[in-house]
C-alpha cells in the first residue's frame, strides 16, 4: 500500500516536471492556437495525467 503511494507520487512529480517544460514552450507573444498547438496539447495532457495519478492514488488509499 505504501509502495504504491510512493510510486504515484514519483509519477506525479515526473509529470509535473514535464508540465513545467511545456509551459515554458508557449510563445506568449502570440497566444493563438495555431502557433502553440503542441505546447497547449502538452499542457493539457500533463494536467490530465497529474489529475488521474492523484485520483488513482486516492482510490487505492480507500481500499
Amino acid at each position: 500500500m505504501k509502495n504504491s503511494q510512493i510510486i504515484f507520487n514519483v509519477l506525479t512529480l515526473f509529470f509535473l516536471i514535464i508540465l513545467i517544460f511545456w509551459i515554458t514552450q508557449i510563445n506568449y507573444n502570440d497566444l493563438s492556437f495555431k502557433e502553440n498547438l503542441s505546447p497547449y496539447l502538452g499542457v493539457t495532457s500533463m494536467t490530465l495525467m497529474i489529475f488521474s495519478m492523484q485520483m488513482i492514488k486516492k482510490n487505492i488509499k480507500k481500499k
